[in-house]
């Protein structure tokens, strides 16, 4: 260690911190340019490599694109390359001040452990989204159900998948929760069933019933007519017999083709005068004697 120079008197203690600011000046004259240059390097050096990654990111997005890369894929992987160009150029700056660039290296791994071990849900929730990349139990663009949540899946990013629902609402799921539960997927098939139920009277004909209903499904063009077409008595509710209407549509047609079979449907029924009955009560009032009309 430097000798260090006891003052001997009040005048060498005045001037004690003359010296200190003497020495330094000397240092920003001698070495101040190097490291004025240094920092600009570094600064520039920066800049530069913060749009040049940018313009990488933009470059690996766009050959995804080119070679029709799945979007779940392009959305989860971006923003890590992104992250990873990033901490390439502060290491590679890190070394151009002439610091430990390996004892820099060390310490951004101490602290991500350090932050792991804080967040060992985020962890679980990024492994959860390598996970749902690898086996694709769903993928940006289907319409999922999972946890009493429902909507497209709009993306899937490091810890997150977003949903937007038909409402216009945004859903944000944990990767991890959505992985470990039961997902319903309604856009893995390319045909989906189209459930209906409708109710007519017991005075009503069921044969004629099932043929109006029949030639809705055949004239309709989001009903698939290679695929079973299905109208059979459902069950005997206390107004009404209730039937099974069930026939096939694509998935991305699903509710037009809902909304449509309902409406038409209706129009039908109305046409050949089978009522759709509708729960109501009869009321049966019985005359009482009374002491007058006994008398008489």
């Amino acid at each position: 260690m430097p000798q260090v120079n006891q003052p001997d008197s009040l005048e060498d203690v005045v001037k004690m911190p003359l010296k200190d600011i003497e020495y330094l000046t000397n240092i920003l004259i001698t070495k101040g340019s190097d490291i004025g240059w240094s920092l600009v390097s570094a600064i520039l050096t920066l800049t530069i490599g913060f749009w040049i990654s940018s313009k990488l990111k933009n470059l690996v997005e766009k050959r995804m694109i080119a070679r029709n890369v799945d979007l779940s894929i392009r959305t989860f992987l971006i923003p890590i390359i992104n992250i990873v160009l990033k901490i390439v150029i502060v290491i590679f700056v890190v070394d151009r001040l002439g610091l430990n660039a390996s004892g820099f290296i060390a310490a951004i791994g101490g602290v991500g452990l350090a932050v792991g071990l804080a967040l060992q849900g985020s962890l679980s929730n990024f492994a959860a989204g390598i996970l749902i990349i690898i086996f694709k139990p769903f993928k940006v663009g289907d319409y999922i159900v999972s946890q009493g949540n429902e909507g497209t899946v709009e993306s899937i990013s490091i810890l997150n998948t977003v949903l937007a629902t038909a409402k216009g609402q945004i859903i944000t799921l944990p990767n991890g929760s959505l992985f470990n539960n039961p997902i319903t997927n309604y856009s893995t098939k390319e045909f989906r069933r189209l459930d209906v139920q409708i109710g007519i009277s017991y005075d009503d004909d069921f044969d004629q019933a099932k043929e109006v209903i029949l030639n809705v499904m055949k004239n309709e063009e989001l009903v698939e007519q290679d695929q079973n077409m299905t109208v059979e008595i459902l069950e005997f509710g206390d107004s009404s017999v209730n039937l099974a209407v069930r026939c096939m549509t694509k998935s991305e047609n699903y509710w037009s083709a809902y909304w449509r079979m309902h409406r038409n449907v209706k129009y039908a029924l109305d046409k050949n005068n089978i009522s759709i009955p509708y729960p109501h009560t009869e009321m049966i009032v019985r005359n009482q004697p009374t002491e007058e009309n006994v008398a008489k």
